[in-house]
C-alpha cells in the first residue's frame, strides 16, 4: 500500500468544496426552473383566459351594435370584474385599471384594444365596420420564489383576438328521416308550428300530400341504401354520420332531399323500438333501447279526408308531453304505471333503457310549390315533437303522430370559407398570433 505524503493530501481538500457548490447551483437553478417555471406557466394561462374573456366580451358588444368605445368599456369591465377573484389576485397586483382611457387604443400602459377588418390578416384600423378585436396584456409581473438568486425576473403577456365565425353549417346527428312544413323559416316563431299540436309526422296512404304525389314525407340522408338503413334511422341510428344543411336557398346543402315511397315496415319498426317494441331485422334493446316512459293512449283514427280525427275520443285523451314530464320525474319505482287510466304503458329504470327517446329531431322544410314526389324543399331548420303513440301497421300503410315541442338546436359548424354567403354565424376566439408585447 501507497501511502501519500501530507503535502498531496493538503492539495486536494479544495476540490470538494468546487465540486459541492457546483452541484448546490445545479441544485438551485432545477429548483428554481420547477418552482417559478411552473408559477410562470400557471399564471400565464390565468392571464390567458382573462384576456379570452375580454376579447368574446368585446367582441359580443360590437355585434349588439355597440361602438369600439363599447366594445373597449366591456373589456375593462369583464377584466375588473375577474380581478376580484382569488385566483388572479397576482395579477391584479401589476394590472391597474384605475386610469383605463376607453377611447384610446392604450387603454392602459399594459392593456391595448384594437379592431380590424379581418381576423388574419389583423389589421388595425378605427372604422366603425371593423367586427374583429384584439385584446392584449403585457408586462405582467410575477413573484420571484428562487429565481430571484439566479437574477431573473418574470413578466407575462398575452393576447387573443375574437369576432364573427364564418356562416354556420347546421349539422346534426340524430335526425329521424322524416320532414314537416313549415310556415316560415324563423325558428324563433317556431317556423309557424303551432306548440303543443298533435300533426301527423308521416302521412298515411290516403292522404293528399303537401309535398307532392307519391311522397309521405320521407328525407333521403346521405348515405342511406335501402330499407334497413329507413329502420336504422328511425330507431335513433346515423346515416353515415353528421347530415349537414346551410340556410343559403341556393347551395346544395340548403336543399332537403325527399325520399318517395311508404316504407311502411321499416318506418314502424324504427320507431317502435323507443316505445319497447323490437320487430325487425338488425335492431336489439341495447344499440336501440326503449324510452325510459311508453304510456300512451288508444290510437288515434283519421277523419274521412285522412286528417287526425281530432273530435274523436282518442285524440282527446291523447298522451301528451307535459303528462310524459310529470309521469317521468314523479315515478318512483322500477315498474311505475301510467298516471291516467286511459293510458297504457309503464316507466322503468334507466339502463338499458334511455329518457326522452320519444323525442324526434325532425326537419322543417318549405314545401311550397311543390309538386313532385322526388322533390328537394328548402331547409329552414329542426324541429322536436313528442312521439304520442307507437305506429300502427296495417297492411301497406301506417302514419306517425307527433306533438310539436319546440324548435331544435343543431351544431353550429363554421363553414371555413371567408367568402361564403351571409348566414347564421357565432362569435369565436382566434389564434392571437404575435402582438407588439
Amino acid at each position: 500500500m501507497t501511502i501519500l505524503p501530507p503535502h498531496h493530501i493538503q492539495k486536494q481538500t479544495g476540490n470538494i468544496l468546487v465540486l459541492f457548490c457546483i452541484g448546490f447551483l445545479a441544485m438551485l437553478g432545477t429548483a428554481a426552473m420547477a418552482l417559478d417555471g411552473g408559477h410562470l406557466l400557471l399564471n400565464k394561462s390565468r392571464l390567458q383566459l382573462l384576456v379570452d374573456a375580454a376579447a368574446l366580451s368585446g367582441a359580443s358588444e360590437l355585434d349588439q351594435g355597440g361602438n369600439q368605445d363599447d366594445a373597449r368599456q366591456a373589456v375593462v369591465d369583464i377584466i375588473a370584474e375577474n380581478l376580484t377573484f382569488a385566483e388572479f389576485s397576482e395579477i391584479a397586483d401589476t394590472l391597474d385599471l384605475s386610469a383605463a382611457d376607453i377611447y384610446s387604443e392604450s387603454v392602459t400602459q399594459q392593456l391595448f384594444v384594437e379592431f380590424s377588418e379581418r381576423p388574419d390578416p389583423f389589421m388595425p384600423t378605427a372604422s366603425a365596420t371593423a367586427t374583429y378585436i384584439r385584446v392584449g396584456v403585457t408586462g405582467i409581473s410575477l413573484d420571484n420564489f428562487l429565481a430571484q438568486v439566479l437574477g431573473l425576473n418574470k413578466q407575462i403577456s398575452a393576447s387573443a383576438v375574437s369576432g364573427p365565425s364564418t356562416a354556420l353549417v347546421e349539422c346534426y346527428s340524430n335526425l329521424v328521416p322524416m320532414v314537416v312544413c313549415g310556415a316560415n323559416n324563423d325558428p324563433s316563431d317556431n317556423f309557424g308550428l303551432p306548440i303543443g299540436q298533435l300533426q301527423l309526422l308521416k302521412i298515411s296512404s290516403n292522404t293528399s300530400s303537401p309535398i307532392g304525389p307519391g311522397n309521405f314525407q320521407l328525407v333521403r340522408l346521405e348515405g342511406a341504401s335501402g330499407a334497413a338503413d329507413v329502420r336504422k334511422a328511425m330507431a335513433g341510428e346515423d346515416y353515415n354520420g353528421e347530415q349537414c344543411f346551410t340556410a343559403d336557398p341556393t347551395a346544395a346543402d340548403g336543399q332537403i332531399d325527399t325520399e318517395p315511397g311508404n316504407s311502411v315496415g321499416p318506418v314502424a319498426q324504427g320507431l317502435n323500438t323507443r316505445m319497447g317494441e323490437w320487430q325487425g331485422g338488425q335492431i336489439n334493446n341495447i344499440e336501440h333501447p326503449r324510452d325510459l316512459n311508453t304510456c300512451e293512449g288508444e290510437h288515434i283514427p283519421l277523419d274521412a279526408d285522412d286528417n287526425l280525427d281530432t273530435t274523436s275520443e282518442q285524440y282527446a285523451n291523447a298522451y301528451r308531453y307535459n303528462e310524459y314530464l310529470t309521469d317521468t320525474a314523479t315515478a318512483d319505482s322500477n315498474a311505475a304505471v301510467c298516471s291516467d287510466v286511459n293510458h297504457n304503458g309503464d316507466i322503468v329504470a334507466p339502463d338499458p333503457a334511455r329518457v326522452e327517446r320519444r323525442i324526434l329531431q325532425i326537419l322543417v322544410g318549405d314545401c311550397d310549390g311543390q309538386s313532385n314526389g322526388a322533390d328537394q324543399l328548402g331547409y329552414f331548420g329542426s324541429a322536436c315533437f313528442f312521439m304520442t303513440q307507437a305506429v300502427q301497421q296495417k297492411g301497406t300503410d301506417a302514419y306517425v303522430i307527433g306533438e310539436y315541442i319546440e324548435s331544435c338546436n343543431s351544431e353550429g359548424v363554421p363553414s371555413g370559407n371567408a367568402a361564403d354567403n351571409a348566414g347564421p354565424y357565432k362569435l369565436v376566439l382566434y389564434h392571437a398570433g404575435k402582438t407588439d408585447a
